[in-house]
Protein backbone atom coordinates (compact mmCIF):
# COMPACT_ATOMS: atom_id res chain seq x y z
CA UNK A 1 0.00 0.00 0.00
CA UNK A 2 2.82 2.31 1.04
CA UNK A 3 4.77 1.82 -2.67
CA UNK A 4 1.11 2.39 -4.07
CA UNK A 5 0.71 6.14 -2.44
CA UNK A 6 4.49 6.59 -3.33
CA UNK A 7 4.06 5.85 -7.05
CA UNK A 8 0.76 8.37 -6.94
CA UNK A 9 2.82 11.05 -5.81
CA UNK A 10 5.74 10.93 -7.92
CA UNK A 11 2.98 10.10 -11.04
CA UNK A 12 1.08 12.64 -10.10
CA UNK A 13 4.06 15.20 -8.93
CA UNK A 14 5.44 14.38 -12.82
CA UNK A 15 1.84 15.85 -14.39
CA UNK A 16 1.86 18.80 -12.30
CA UNK A 17 5.25 20.17 -12.00
CA UNK A 18 5.72 18.89 -16.11
CA UNK A 19 2.38 21.17 -16.76
CA UNK A 20 3.31 24.18 -14.42
CA UNK A 21 6.92 24.38 -16.24
CA UNK A 22 5.24 24.63 -19.46
CA UNK A 23 2.73 27.07 -18.80
CA UNK A 24 5.13 29.56 -16.89
CA UNK A 25 7.18 30.03 -19.84
CA UNK A 26 4.05 30.04 -22.04
CA UNK A 27 5.43 27.09 -24.37
CA UNK A 28 9.08 28.68 -24.57
CA UNK A 29 11.04 25.98 -23.17
CA UNK A 30 14.43 28.16 -24.07
CA UNK A 31 13.65 30.45 -21.46
CA UNK A 32 13.37 27.95 -18.38
CA UNK A 33 15.14 28.24 -15.16
CA UNK A 34 15.99 26.36 -12.16
CA UNK A 35 13.63 28.99 -10.63
CA UNK A 36 11.13 27.80 -12.68
CA UNK A 37 11.39 24.10 -11.71
CA UNK A 38 11.86 25.26 -7.86
CA UNK A 39 8.40 26.99 -8.27
CA UNK A 40 6.69 24.46 -10.11
CA UNK A 41 8.07 21.51 -7.73
CA UNK A 42 5.93 23.66 -5.45
CA UNK A 43 2.73 23.09 -7.34
CA UNK A 44 3.84 19.76 -8.14
CA UNK A 45 3.83 18.76 -4.13
CA UNK A 46 0.86 20.48 -3.51
CA UNK A 47 -0.89 18.55 -6.07
CA UNK A 48 0.54 15.21 -5.64
CA UNK A 49 -0.39 15.49 -1.85
CA UNK A 50 -3.91 16.44 -2.33
CA UNK A 51 -4.00 13.20 -4.71
CA UNK A 52 -2.58 10.68 -2.37
CA UNK A 53 -4.93 11.85 0.33
CA UNK A 54 -7.62 11.70 -2.40
CA UNK A 55 -6.54 7.99 -3.25
CA UNK A 56 -8.02 6.51 0.29
CA UNK A 57 -11.75 7.49 -0.85
CA UNK A 58 -13.62 4.56 -2.31
CA UNK A 59 -13.81 5.82 -5.84
CA UNK A 60 -12.64 3.31 -8.52
CA UNK A 61 -13.12 5.62 -11.82
CA UNK A 62 -9.67 6.12 -13.79
CA UNK A 63 -11.45 9.69 -15.44
CA UNK A 64 -12.29 10.87 -11.77
CA UNK A 65 -8.92 10.77 -10.93
CA UNK A 66 -7.28 12.46 -14.03
CA UNK A 67 -10.18 15.74 -13.43
CA UNK A 68 -9.14 15.46 -9.79
CA UNK A 69 -5.70 15.94 -11.38
CA UNK A 70 -6.21 18.99 -13.16
CA UNK A 71 -8.61 20.44 -10.02
CA UNK A 72 -5.97 20.51 -7.60
CA UNK A 73 -3.24 20.96 -10.08
CA UNK A 74 -5.33 24.41 -10.33
CA UNK A 75 -5.56 24.96 -6.99
CA UNK A 76 -1.68 24.33 -6.14
CA UNK A 77 -0.92 26.45 -8.97
CA UNK A 78 -3.28 29.50 -7.37
CA UNK A 79 -1.37 29.28 -4.19
CA UNK A 80 1.88 29.15 -5.43
CA UNK A 81 2.07 31.66 -8.11
CA UNK A 82 0.55 34.99 -9.28
CA UNK A 83 -0.88 34.14 -12.86
CA UNK A 84 2.27 34.90 -16.14
CA UNK A 85 -0.75 35.13 -18.39
CA UNK A 86 -4.32 35.96 -19.00
CA UNK A 87 -6.65 36.60 -15.97
CA UNK A 88 -5.69 36.05 -12.41
CA UNK A 89 -7.06 32.38 -13.40
CA UNK A 90 -6.05 31.58 -16.46
CA UNK A 91 -2.98 30.21 -16.11
CA UNK A 92 -3.62 27.84 -13.79
CA UNK A 93 -6.67 26.53 -15.43
CA UNK A 94 -4.46 25.78 -18.53
CA UNK A 95 -1.91 24.22 -16.30
CA UNK A 96 -4.81 22.30 -14.72
CA UNK A 97 -6.05 20.97 -18.50
CA UNK A 98 -2.78 20.33 -19.10
CA UNK A 99 -2.16 18.19 -16.01
CA UNK A 100 -5.01 16.46 -16.95
CA UNK A 101 -3.75 16.10 -20.55
CA UNK A 102 -0.21 14.54 -19.08
CA UNK A 103 -2.62 12.48 -16.99
CA UNK A 104 -4.46 10.31 -19.63
CA UNK A 105 -1.21 10.30 -21.50
CA UNK A 106 0.50 8.48 -18.69
CA UNK A 107 -2.37 6.58 -18.07
CA UNK A 108 -2.45 5.13 -21.60
CA UNK A 109 1.51 4.82 -21.58
CA UNK A 110 2.33 3.35 -18.10
CA UNK A 111 -0.60 1.04 -18.34
CA UNK A 112 0.13 -0.45 -21.10
CA UNK A 113 1.41 -3.80 -20.04
CA UNK A 114 2.60 -7.07 -21.69
CA UNK A 115 -0.53 -9.74 -21.17
CA UNK A 116 0.46 -12.26 -19.43
CA UNK A 117 1.30 -15.22 -20.92
CA UNK A 118 -1.09 -18.63 -19.83
CA UNK A 119 -0.28 -21.30 -17.68
CA UNK A 120 -1.10 -23.50 -19.83
CA UNK A 121 1.15 -22.41 -22.31
CA UNK A 122 4.87 -24.33 -22.11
Amino acid sequence: MLREKINILIEKFTEAWTACMICMVQGDLSVLTLSHAYTASHTGIIAGIALVVTSFLPYNNVWIGIFLTGVFTSIADIMVHPSHFGTEFTESIVTGIGAMGLAILFHKLLRKQKPIISQNNP
